[in-house]
């Protein structure tokens, strides 16, 4: 038995602690949607007319989820490099937005400065810009092996 192209770091990261920081969410936006938006978007009072908005973020963080948890952790795919690629690249762009309405809702020098973050700022930049980061290290090649090949390394 090899070991496996994927390192230690980026499994921990994105089968176990990713996935239930993206379940966490869905059961925010699903059950405490006022909660969500109040430390995300303070500026936007909760309206039960949002309701369709985080249900649909709902089952885009629950499929971010799925992926991350379950097709990352298939005997399939465990090991393949590509997989990994195509499903942190999928998640990437997610984050890209994600990341974007933060910035927008914040603003670039509140964003940019812990110094004026409270608890709600901190929490919702760092679970976000972590993992965010990690996917972007693992698509630039960060700790993957030099050489690869278009299948599944054995």
């Amino acid at each position: 038995m090899s070991a496996s192209p994927i390192p230690r770091v980026y499994r921990v990261l994105f089968t176990t602690f990713e996935p239930l920081l993206a379940t966490a969410g869905a059961i925010n936006a699903f059950f405490f949607p006022s909660s969500l938006i109040s430390s995300t978007v303070p500026s936007v009072p909760y309206s039960p007319s949002l309701s369709p908005l985080f249900i649909q973020m709902t089952g885009s963080w629950l499929m971010l989820a799925f992926h991350d948890f379950v097709t990352l952790r298939s005997a399939d795919f465990k090991d393949d490099v590509r997989v990994w690629r195509h499903t942190l690249a999928a998640s990437a762009v997610s984050d890209v937005f994600y990341t974007a309405s933060l910035v927008q809702s914040m603003g670039l020098a509140w964003f940019f400065n812990p110094l004026r973050w409270n608890m709600v700022n901190a929490v919702a930049i760092l679970t976000t810009v972590a993992p965010f980061l990690g996917k972007l290290f693992f698509l630039a090649g960060v700790g993957l092996p030099r050489h690869q090949t278009n299948k599944k390394m054995q």
